[in-house]
C-alpha cells in the first residue's frame, strides 16, 4: 500500500491489491500517508492456501479494477496532502501540576501498599465504590468467592474496588460479577497458588460483547480495547486484594504467564462458521456469558498452506500434545481455520472429537522425556512404547472458541492442568442502576 502510494507520488503508475481482511489497514495506511481515498483494488481473503489455478481465477477476476485504477490514477486530488505530524495529547481543562502531583501520590501509596499487580492502579473513593455496587443492586457484603486455608473472601464490595482500581466503568462490573458469581469450583482447587502459574481466562459471549466495545477480532489476545483489559486485570487484582494471593507470597508460579494481568477475550460470533460457544453450552443465543478456566499460557499455531482440515487439525493437535502437564485445553481457533474446516462439513463437535482422538503421545516418546515416573498417572507396567496415550478423558475437555481476525491462518492453545470451565449469564442491572 505504501510502495503504491509513493510510486505515484513519483509519477508511477500502481495500483496495490489488498485481500478483504486488510482492508482497514490499507485504509489506515493511507491516512497516514495523507492520501485519505487512495484507491486500490480487493480480492477475497485467504489466498496462501489457494491452489495455481483458484490464483490465476483470483487475478483474472480483479483484472478489470487493476486497468480502471491504472488509467485514472490511484491518488486522487484530495489524497495529495503532506502526511501531519503526531501530536501530543491536549491537557484535559482545569488540570493543574498540583493535582498532576496528587495523583501520583496516591499511585505511589498504592505501590507501596502492594495494592497494585505491578502497573499503576486508579485511584478509587467511596463514592466510586457506592456508584459501582449501586448499579448492580447487590448487597455490597455478599461473598463471592473464599479461600478459607488463607481466611480469605472477595465480596461485591471489594470487587468493585478492584474493578474501579483496574479502570473499569461501572457498566463492566456486571460482567466482573458473573465470572466471580461461578468460579469457586476452580478456586477450591487451589491452583491459584499453583508453581505451574495458573492465570484466568475468560470469552464473553452475546450482545454485551458489542455494548461495551469487546474486542473479538484482530490482536483478541493482544492489548488496545479496554473493555477487555479492565475486565481481565480487575481479575487479578480481586485474587491479589481480596484473596490475599501476591507474588512472593502465597502465589507460588515458578514463572507465571503474561496471562495473570489479563486474559479476556470475545468470541467473534459475527465470523465463526459454528454455533457460538454460549449456545454450545446450553444458554439463549440473546442471553450475555461469561465463560471462566484456568490458563497456563499461550501456544500458537501458524498454518497458513494447509487445504484440508485434517491438516490444520492434525497441526493444533500436535501443539497440544507439547503440553505434557495439561488434562485440559481451550483452542481459540481463526476464523480462517475455522472456515476452511466447516466448509468441508465439519462440525464444532467433529473438531473437538478429532483434536482429541489426536492429542496425545507415544508411551515411548514419555519414557523418554522422563514422564512415567511411578507417580506419573500415565505410567503403567508392561506397556509397549508403542502405545499412544490420551491426555485427556474426553473431548469435553476441550473448549473451541472462534476468534481473531480473518487475516491469516492462526490457532492458539491455551493449556490448563484440569478442564474446568464455569459459564454464567451476565445480569442486567436494575433500572434504577441504570
Amino acid at each position: 500500500m505504501a510502495d503504491g502510494i509513493i510510486l505515484e507520488r513519483h509519477g508511477v503508475p500502481a495500483v496495490s491489491v489488498l485481500t478483504d481482511a486488510f482492508v482497514p489497514s490499507g485504509d489506515a495506511m493511507a491516512r497516514t500517508m495523507g492520501a485519505e481515498g487512495y484507491r486500490y483494488a480487493v480480492i477475497p481473503h485467504p489466498i496462501s492456501n489457494l491452489t495455481p489455478e483458484q490464483c490465476r481465477e483470483r487475478a483474472r477476476s480483479v483484472l478489470p479494477d487493476l486497468l480502471e485504477i491504472l488509467a485514472t490514477g490511484g491518488v486522487t486530488a484530495a489524497s495529495t496532502r503532506t502526511p501531519g505530524r503526531a501530536r501530543l495529547p491536549e491537557e484535559p481543562a482545569g488540570l493543574t501540576a498540583e493535582r498532576v502531583q496528587d495523583l501520583r501520590r496516591i499511585v505511589e501509596y498504592d505501590f507501596e501498599r502492594g495494592w497494585s499487580d505491578g502497573l499503576p492502579v486508579v485511584p478509587v473513593t467511596e463514592a466510586t465504590v457506592r456508584d459501582f455496587v449501586g448499579y448492580v443492586g447487590r448487597d455490597p457484603d455478599q461473598v463471592l468467592l473464599r479461600v478459607d486455608h488463607l481466611g480469605t473472601a472477595c465480596t461485591v464490595r471489594l470487587a468493585a474496588v478492584a474493578a474501579a482500581m483496574a479502570g473499569c466503568a461501572r457498566e463492566h462490573f456486571p460482567i466482573l460479577l458473573a465470572v466471580l458469581d461461578g468460579f469457586q469450583p476452580s478456586v477450591d482447587t487451589a491452583l491459584l497458588q499453583s508453581t505451574s502459574g495458573q492465570a484466568v481466562m475468560v470469552t464473553v459471549n452475546g450482545p454485551i460483547r458489542r455494548e461495551l466495545g469487546f474486542n473479538s477480532g484482530a490482536n483478541v489476545l493482544g492489548p488496545g480495547h479496554r473493555a477487555n483489559a479492565v475486565v481481565g486485570r480487575a481479575i487479578r487484582l480481586v485474587v491479589i486484594n481480596a484473596l490475599g494471593i501476591r507474588s512472593g507470597e502465597f502465589d507460588q508460579s515458578t514463572q507465571g504467564t503474561p496471562g495473570k494481568y489479563c486474559l479476556c477475550i470475545a468470541e467473534n460470533e459475527e465470523e465463526s462458521p459454528w454455533e457460538p460457544l454460549h449456545v454450545e453450552r446450553g444458554f439463549p443465543a440473546e442471553a450475555s456469558v461469561t465463560t471462566a478456566n484456568f490458563a497456563r499460557g499461550t501456544l500458537p499455531v501458524d498454518n497458513r498452506s494447509g487445504t484440508e482440515p485434517e491438516q490444520i487439525l492434525l497441526n493444533i493437535a500436535d501443539t497440544m500434545s507439547c503440553a505434557t502437564a495439561s488434562r485440559g485445553c481451550a483452542v481459540v481457533m481463526g476464523p480462517e481455520h475455522a472456515h476452511l474446516i466447516a466448509s468441508r462439513g465439519w462440525s464444532k463437535q467433529d473438531v473437538r472429537r478429532f483434536l482429541w482422538e489426536h492429542w496425545g503421545r507415544r508411551r515411548g516418546d514419555l519414557r523418554r522425556f522422563g514422564l512415567l515416573d511411578g507417580g506419573s498417572r500415565l505410567a503403567a507396567a508392561d506397556a509397549s512404547d508403542d502405545q499412544f496415550l490420551r491426555f485427556a478423558e474426553s473431548p469435553d475437555a476441550i473448549l473451541l472458541v472462534v476468534a481473531g481476525a480473518r487475516n491469516a491462518g492462526m490457532t492458539t492453545i491455551v493449556p490448563m492442568i484440569r478442564p474446568m470451565f464455569h459459564s454464567q449469564v451476565v445480569q442486567d442491572p436494575p433500572r434504577s442502576g441504570r
